[in-house]
């Protein structure tokens, strides 16, 4: 074997051996992805709550004494004919108002309720023989105790055509009752339920829910007031008390 054949040879082996080594290392790198990717996590979620339930109806009240009212005064004319029916009517109207001024009632707190125009008949046969034409208004009266005066000067301004349609009395801010009711109605819920898991072998959990209906009883009120004024004097208004009454629904977890 000549020497070129023998190197020939040996180059060979080594390329070979070479190769070899080179597949070796592809096969045994990983992937950058491998390389990158995170840890697996595992996260357990455990229930909050046993799935027994109990709703019980709590009701509580709160009261306070009203300090505002809306006061409905009307005026009204029947004569012979339209005209003649509407023209007091109006005059009667702007007289009120400017006693309602006087007595320091805002044109933001008095607002036209109702205007209305009839006929008046007589019986039998019906036959027409006037027309009747009103107009009336609410003020609202930020003061209780201011509710005589107004009457007073609505009567001195307008006589025999005033009509006094209704009172009604209601508390203008009513925050510190609802407050009270709900505390009340509250504590008696969770009384009841302490009572009912107590009664059942069960310890009362977590609150799952409230719902609430609120409603307001008391006060004063009256319709056809007096009816219509005949000079002098005024109503003297007891504002009384009101209540609310919030009633709830609550419903609570029960634990063994």
């Amino acid at each position: 074997m000549s020497a070129q054949t023998r190197l020939l040879i040996v180059c060979g082996v080594l390329i070979a051996a070479l190769a070899a080594s080179m597949t070796a290392l592809v096969v045994a790198r990983p992937h950058a992805a491998e390389l990158s990717a995170p840890p697996v996590q595992t996260v357990s979620l455990a229930a909050t709550t046993t799935g027994n339930t109990i709703t019980v109806v709590g009701v509580g009240t709160g009261s306070a004494i009203p300090d505002r009212a809306a006061l409905m005064f009307g005026v009204t004319a029947t004569r012979p004919n339209v005209r003649a029916a509407v023209a007091p009517a109006g005059s009667d109207e702007a007289n009120l108002l400017r006693a309602l001024h006087g007595q320091g009632v805002q044109d933001k707190d008095i607002a036209t309720t109702s205007i209305y125009l009839q006929t008046q008949t007589n019986c039998c046969p019906q036959v027409v023989n006037g027309y009747t034409a009103s107009d009336s208004v609410q003020v609202t009266v930020n003061h209780v105790g201011n509710i005589t005066s107004l009457t007073e000067a609505a009567v001195d301004a307008v006589g025999n055509d005033l009509q006094i349609n209704g009172v009604n009395l209601y508390i203008a801010v009513q925050g510190a009752m609802l407050k009270t009711a709900r505390s009340a109605a509250m504590s008696d819920a969770n009384t009841k339920a302490h009572d009912y898991a107590s009664l059942s072998g069960h310890h009362v959990g977590g609150l799952v829910g409230v719902s609430e209906v609120i409603s307001t009883t008391g006060g004063f009120a009256c319709d056809q007031c007096g009816g219509k004024g005949s000079g002098g004097g005024g109503f003297q208004v007891s504002p009384g008390t009101q209540t609310v009454t919030v009633t709830v629904a609550v419903t609570y977890e029960l634990a063994t």
